[in-house]
């Protein structure tokens, strides 16, 4: 049997937990900006396959660490160039550096808002009982592996949306809905649906109520069981 949520420590614990990792993000928050940035380059640069020169891998992204440490920024620019400002050097002196590059105007990303969710997330992992430390860690790392993907998806629609909208027809009708779409859900639930979605699927089987959790325990034994039984049989006919 996995170990129980009882609701009133688990309450308890998830207000301690989310308070000290309020207090604690902000001077993580810069770190892990660098971690999503160039997580986002990997997403956009995949999704920007194109015969025509004008879209294939044309942007850009960067973080201006002197105004904005956790701002991600992105731009279009000519020819694929795919250079970036320097850590020591600020957005505006690199542009006055690139007059020509530049397709349109660089355009912010709010990465505090698609941060968000983690402050949320990680105390939702912390609060809930694990059989073990090392259970509870390696679950915490997959919902920070999956929540990483997430806030990729959601800066690559973001950006689309954005370009769908700055360059009409450089995508198809249905292609510019779904981008909107896309964004149009990922800023209304990033912050509250995606946390609580990643935490019941990784705990799916432990929030059940306690009747049903005998009863998925029961069918997998007995499936483990029939499996063993059948291994059993073909060894004995060899």
């Amino acid at each position: 049997m996995l170990p129980r949520i009882r609701p009133l420590r688990f309450f308890a614990l998830l207000v301690g937990f989310l308070v000290v990792t309020y207090m604690a993000w902000k001077p993580v928050a810069p770190t892990y900006a660098q971690v999503l940035l160039r997580a986002a380059r990997v997403g956009m640069w995949l999704t920007e396959f194109s015969t025509n020169p004008d879209w294939s891998h044309p942007t850009a992204l960067f973080i201006d660490t002197q105004r904005n440490p956790t701002g991600i920024f992105y731009l279009q620019t000519r020819l694929g160039l795919s250079e970036t400002p320097p850590s020591d050097q600020s957005t505006l002196d690199w542009l006055n550096a690139h007059p020509t590059a530049l397709r349109m105007a660089p355009q912010g990303i709010p990465a505090e808002w698609v941060m968000a969710n983690l402050v949320l997330l990680i105390p939702l992992m912390l609060a809930t009982p694990a059989p073990s430390w090392g259970v509870k860690a390696k679950r915490l790392a997959i919902a920070l592996a999956v929540a990483l993907l997430l806030q990729v998806f959601d800066i690559v629609v973001s950006i689309k949306a954005s370009y769908a909208a700055d360059f009409p027809g450089a995508f198809s009708g249905l292609m510019t809905r779904v981008y909107q779409f896309c964004d149009a859900f990922v800023q209304s639930w990033d912050t509250q649906l995606f946390p609580f979605a990643i935490w019941a699927g990784i705990h799916f089987r432990q929030i059940l109520p306690a009747r049903l959790q005998v009863a998925a325990a029961s069918t997998a034994g007995a499936r483990a069981g029939a499996g063993s039984r059948a291994e059993r049989r073909r060894q004995e006919r060899r």
